[in-house]
């Protein structure tokens, strides 16, 4: 069985609000990873809006972490043994209007700036497209030239990830994406960024249950087909509750990671340190940690 061997987290509050942690609890967090046998950690952001995870020249964020909380990743990510996956910036403005050429042209200088700060420590692993995919937002409009520019800038030719969704019900009730149509977009969007992305995971909470196997036979025949890393994003927060968003019901969890193991190389989640996790501030992600755990085989920390 496939367990979750990666997590995303999430260093700037968004839609979920911050744990505040400080560096002692971000590295009892890391060794909660390297406990759950995780071998790969992603910063879904480093910069968003206004905010920033450390002070940086490109953005001049308002608002930003210190001490500088991507250093405080890498270097717990490489006292435990992780791979750490570098998120960009999303600034909103220009993505939100499909004003894509804005967005790469800010995110090129933010990657150079990412190099210069960070390129040379031995946990950076990989780069995360934070822009998630779907047929709303035409994600190859930003992937292809940030993609283009991390190959070129990036000597040490690290593997870039990408996190698209599945335009289900829960994304747009009114006119969802059905699962044939969803595979065409793909079929499409990967020879149209063909050798630069290596493992796309879907996000999973976009559909109803009962149609996520659909979806997953369909986009697992497009990446055999392509023969690139089909992964799955397993979302350990609900979104069938009425307020954003608390961790997910154990048996929705397990019906997810059910579903993919056939078809996808490698779990991944949104994200352990809220949702998944013995540190977490939310109750009910401490239960569904015990729960997952047992599932799992595995003792508690």
């Amino acid at each position: 069985m496939k367990i979750i061997s990666g997590t995303f987290v999430d260093g700037i509050a968004w839609d979920i609000p911050s744990s505040n942690f400080t560096e002692s609890d971000w590295a009892r967090e890391f060794d909660t990873f390297r406990h759950m046998g995780m071998d790969s950690v992603i910063i879904i952001r480093a910069g968003f809006k206004d905010h920033a995870m450390f002070d940086s020249e490109v953005i001049k964020p308002t608002l930003y972490e210190s001490p500088d909380l991507i250093e405080i990743m890498l270097r717990h990510a490489q006292r435990t043994g992780l791979k750490l996956y570098m998120g960009l910036y999303e600034s909103v403005r220009h993505s939100a209007v499909n004003d894509w050429e804005s967005e790469a042209a800010v995110n090129i200088d933010f990657i150079d700036e990412l190099l210069a700060r960070y390129g040379d420590h031995p946990a950076f692993h990989g780069w995360y497209m934070s822009f998630e995919g779907s047929l709303r937002f035409h994600p190859h409009k930003i992937w292809k030239p940030l993609c283009l520019h991390i190959r070129e800038a990036d000597k040490k030719a690290r593997p870039i990830l990408a996190s698209p969704r599945y335009c289900g019900r829960k994304y747009i009730p009114d006119y969802p994406v059905p699962p044939e149509v969803h595979a065409k977009h793909f079929d499409y969007q990967l020879d149209y960024m063909e050798g630069l992305i290596g493992a796309y995971a879907f996000m999973d909470g976009h559909t109803d249950f009962r149609e996520l196997p659909d979806y997953v036979k369909a986009t697992a025949e497009v990446f055999q087909k392509h023969g690139v890393a089909y992964w799955s994003n397993v979302e350990t927060f609900d979104r069938d509750m009425p307020w954003k968003f608390p961790p997910i019901e154990w048996m929705k969890m397990r019906y997810k990671m059910e579903v993919v193991q056939p078809y996808v190389e490698k779990l991944i989640t949104f994200e352990a340190p809220h949702f998944l996790s013995p540190n977490s501030p939310y109750l009910s992600a401490r239960n569904l940690y015990r729960r997952y755990m047992e599932y799992i085989g595995k003792p508690e920390q």
